[in-house]
């Protein structure tokens, strides 16, 4: 497990960055973290590393999932407003997850479908000063994950 330790918006950046230049086409990058811990933020990140436009990423809080034009496609999946685990067939998560582009799954945590899919785990939390972020990354869900 690696952690990090972050005081912007640009250090969650770097840390989303950082780990996407480590990933493949068939990677499911799993995000957990209090709303407004910065998960987006790390997306962000990701995607400019990847070659994509770091401001087309939005929330897909109410869309569910967004897609980003990059050097590899990226699906970035928002599970916020399910209530259910059946509900990630009809949005079609398990056809994009581990395909041919990078796969970000915020609050993927929630559901335990979600939990095999996965293949790198970030856990991003608040610690303590106002900006500042600690970011873990795990290659195995954190003993809290459903299905873990």
């Amino acid at each position: 497990m690696r952690t990090y330790h972050t005081d912007d918006e640009a250090g969650t950046e770097a840390v989303g960055a950082e780990v996407a230049l480590t990933a493949a086409a068939g990677t499911v990058i799993g995000l957990s973290g209090p709303l407004g811990a910065g998960k987006t933020v790390f997306v962000r990140g990701a995607l400019r590393a990847l070659g994509g436009n770091p401001m087309d990423v939005r929330s897909p809080t109410f869309t569910l999932m967004n897609l980003y034009a990059a050097d590899l496609p990226v699906y970035h999946f928002d599970l916020y407003r399910l209530a259910r685990g059946a509900e990630l067939d009809g949005i079609g998560f398990h056809e994009f997850a581990r395909g041919d582009g990078i796969t970000i799954v915020e609050w993927a945590d929630r559901f335990p479908d979600v939990t095999p899919e996965v293949t790198l785990w970030v856990r991003i939390g608040f610690d303590g000063s106002e900006s500042g972020r600690s970011i873990r990354i795990s290659d195995v869900p954190f003993p809290d994950t459903p299905g873990s």
